[in-house]
């Protein structure tokens, strides 16, 4: 080989490592992010919750390290809100009766030190002759308290350290209707209750109890964005979107009791923060890519309604939306594959097909492709008429919604070449000279949604 070839060759590898070494979607940055969005410290990112918005302004942080733009005028947060509850717990007056045998105790307990006000109820004051205290981790109890069925006042036994407990210190706010019955749900200090008899003898609770009247509040919440602007036709949109909510604490299974929603879905969040920092380190593309993660999708599309109800940029100028959902669980032999919900209403998924075919990754029907395009945050944009569409690359696993939806159960190989796909994916929609258009079946599909 001649030295001036050779010396081109040696060139060019030194520059492929040194790509390779810049690569922001790797398999430890794909670890790394999912890991962090799904600890137990998050709390399962439940909608309205501090830990919530701690993500949210983690998400902005990544959004402006990558190099992406604030929206104009907007900033990294589109703003909304929910209808909520502030409570405040001054004034909390409750004092519990416990029957064992022929014998009965009585309780008052100290508001602040022994006993904190969490959830409202249709009845304020009063005395109840049945009453329930258990453990916070009680299964049972907590299956009655995500049915929002609360017929006598209940009382949770709580560590000090409990994070429940540590918020419940002080006026807290809540969404309105979250976990409100008729009777109050109170939070009582671990150790200021005897224990249960060590025999099999009945123990019996009553309790009088009065609060003050809850506050009505409306309860912040925040879409995060970043702009990543084009050049000959910046004003058309590329928006790619995830959900960064998921559930919060709930009933335990296996004495967890936080569902961590690593698929559901941190992994999705992951791939566009990912997208976002491989991206901008490219040319700069035709058109605007707007990379959105979407707060209260769980809630019912929440966040992504009210992005549309009030977008930050003019709806017309979105030319498609690429919602990613669930990319962490791929079904046996489906390693390195992916799907899209949907796909024979546009040209969507058709469009797709080549630069993820080169990346590596195939597009593969799902059974459940048709009955999921309705199940996500592109729905809020079929309502006005975009083509939107999600892409998924798992499956609905046994740790769907459970607890034991954890970052160590995904399949971090398979997710990392898959958001290498989607690089190829996404670029080729914000470069391409037609945007993607819904066929005959899409558009009476929108006309449906529109009603």
């Amino acid at each position: 080989m001649p030295r001036r070839a050779t010396a081109l060759v040696a060139a060019a590898l030194v520059a492929a490592g040194a790509r390779a070494q810049d690569d922001p979607i790797t398999e430890a940055r794909v670890r790394e992010t999912v890991a962090w969005l799904a600890a137990d410290e998050r709390r399962g990112r439940d909608t309205g919750s501090p830990e919530l918005e701690q993500v949210a302004d983690w998400i902005a942080e990544r959004f402006a390290q990558a190099g992406l733009e604030p929206v104009p005028e907007l900033g990294w947060f589109h703003g909304w809100t929910l209808p909520g509850l502030r409570l405040d717990p001054a004034g909390v007056q409750v004092v519990l009766r416990r029957k064992l045998g022929n014998d009965t105790a009585e309780f008052p307990l100290a508001a602040g030190a022994d006993v904190r006000w969490w959830r409202p109820g249709d009845v304020p004051n009063g005395r109840d002759d049945a009453s329930t205290v258990a453990s916070a981790d009680d299964a049972a109890l907590q299956q009655m308290l995500l049915a929002k069925s609360a017929r006598r006042p209940v009382f949770l036994e709580v560590a000090e350290d409990d994070p429940d407990w540590l918020r419940a210190a002080g006026p807290h706010v809540l969404l309105a209707g979250r976990r409100a019955a008729a009777k109050p749900v109170f939070l009582v200090r671990k150790g200021v209750l005897p224990q249960a008899p060590a025999d099999d003898r009945e123990v019996a609770w009553s309790a009088t109890w009065s609060t003050p009247a809850a506050e009505t509040v409306e309860v912040p919440l925040r879409n995060v964005m970043g702009l990543l602007p084009g050049t000959t036709q910046a004003d058309e949109h590329v928006v790619v979107s995830a959900h960064y909510d998921h559930l919060g604490v709930g009933r335990p299974v296996g004495g967890d009791a936080i569902y961590n929603g690593a698929d559901d879905n941190a992994s999705g969040t992951m791939a566009v923060l990912l997208l976002a920092e491989a991206l901008r380190r490219q040319p700069a593309p035709r058109r605007s890519i707007l990379f959105v993660c979407f707060a209260a999708e769980e809630r019912g599309l929440l966040g992504s309604a009210a992005f549309c109800e009030r977008p930050p940029v003019p709806l017309e100028r979105v030319v498609v939306n690429l919602n990613l959902e669930m990319i962490g669980r791929p079904e046996p032999g489906n390693e390195g594959k992916a799907w899209v919900t949907g796909r024979d209403l546009s040209d969507f998924a058709a469009i797709l097909e080549g630069p993820l075919q080169r990346s590596g990754v195939l597009l593969v029907d799902f059974r459940m492709a048709d009955t999921l395009f309705a199940a996500s945050d592109n729905w809020s944009f079929v309502r006005h008429g975009i083509v939107a569409h999600s892409v998924s690359a798992g499956s609905l696993h046994r740790d769907y919604h459970r607890p034991s939806d954890e970052a160590d159960r995904l399949d971090v190989a398979h997710m990392a070449r898959i958001v290498r796909g989607l690089a190829a994916a996404v670029r080729e929609l914000a470069d391409r000279d037609a945007p993607p258009a819904w066929n005959e079946k899409g558009r009476a599909r929108v006309e449906r949604a529109r009603r």
